[in-house]
Formats: structure tokens, sequence, C-alpha cells
């Protein structure tokens, strides 16, 4: 499994700690009984503790059944092959893409095959609206300036074998929507948030941290 920072200048590799953000988990301090508990209430509190025991060894029991733990990794939900566009194609050119093919993201591949950036139908919207991604106007922009121009370079892109619960946290933690794959340098795949939600729904007992 592994993470890349892809785009004119070449890749490098990026460390899972640069990534996704620490967790953070605050310590808890100990609590003291506030008041004695009389005999009828521990009587009581027996007879509770006697049923949550039945309920535990119940609960112990079916956790000793055999459990296959499903994890998936990129190349089993990635969409191959990918749809792409040259970095001198117009802008005109990726809409007509994202409409016929009813796609969101268009990675940019150059003339022998290296992925050097990826653009999304966003951008291209506020592109064209004269909005910045900031909510400002600007002025209007025309539909046959090149896509290298809008596109964002370097890409953040993953392996084959990457597991797909990390890229479900990359994609809520950095606010990313679509994962190019690369094999070798070469683009084999991309995957979405859609992909994730369906690979979801298809696979139910996916086991996803706590």
């Amino acid at each position: 499994m592994t993470f890349y920072v892809q785009g004119l200048s070449g890749h490098e590799r990026m460390p899972l700690g640069e990534i996704f953000k620490e967790p953070v988990v605050e310590k808890t301090a100990a609590t003291a009984s506030t008041h004695a508990i009389n005999e009828k209430k521990q009587h009581e509190s027996l007879g509770k503790q006697g049923q949550q025991h039945s309920a535990a060894e119940a609960y112990q029991s079916i956790k000793q059944l055999p459990q296959a733990p499903v994890v998936l990794i990129a190349e089993q939900i990635m969409v191959s092959p990918v749809v792409t566009l040259e970095p001198q194609a117009s802008v005109d050119e990726a809409l007509a893409l994202f409409r016929t093919r009813h796609i969101r993201h268009l990675p940019i591949v150059s003339s022998t095959g290296l992925l050097v950036g990826i653009v999304s139908e966003r951008a291209i919207l506020h592109h064209l609206s004269g909005v910045t991604e900031n909510y400002q106007q600007q002025a209007l922009h025309s539909r046959v300036e090149p896509v290298n121009q809008l596109m964002k370079s370097p890409v953040l892109t993953a392996s084959r074998d990457t597991d797909v619960r990390y890229i479900a946290r990359l994609f809520v933690e950095q606010r990313v929507g679509a994962l190019p794959i690369v094999t070798d340098d070469k683009l084999t795949g991309i995957i979405t948030r859609s992909d994730v939600l369906s690979a979801v729904m298809r696979h139910f007992v996916l086991e996803l941290w706590a």
C-alpha cells in the first residue's frame, strides 16, 4: 500500500503520517462513588450483574465464531480503463466528456502516458462562470483554453493494493473527490467517493475502523 504525489516533475512517495491526521484521544479521570449503596440496592445490583454475565457469555460465544475479515483493496473497486485528456485539450473537450461519460473528474495524461494533473467538473464550471473557489466574481473565461491551465498538479495517487479504508479516510479528512491509481508511474484506474459508497453497499460486512 503506497501513496504518491505525481505531477509534471515526476512522482514522490508520500508517508502516511503526512497525509492523515493523528487521532487525538483525551485522557479520562477516574471517578469515585458519591454515596454508598444500601443492602436492597446491592441485592438488585447483584441480580443485574448475573444477567449481564449471561449476556456477556452469549456475546463471547458469538465472537468466537469463525469470521473472515473483509478488506477491500483499490484494484477491486477502481474504474478501469480511465477516461483521460491530454494537457492541451480544451475546456470545451473536457465539458463534452463530463456530459457524455457522466463523470466528474478527468485525469490529465501526457503523450507518454504519465499522469500530470487532474481537473474536476466543478473547477471547469467555476472557470466558465467567472466565480472562484472562494466564490469571488472575476472575468469570464474562454471555452477554448487548455485544461492544463485549470488542472490540479501535482496529484495525490495510490497503488493498486491500497486498503480502501485508507482511501475513504483520505476522502473525508482531505476533502478529496477522486484518487487516481497508478502502477509503475502509469495510470491504471481511478476511485471516486461514489465508488467507495457503492463498495460499502455491496460489501455490507466491510470491516471499518471504530
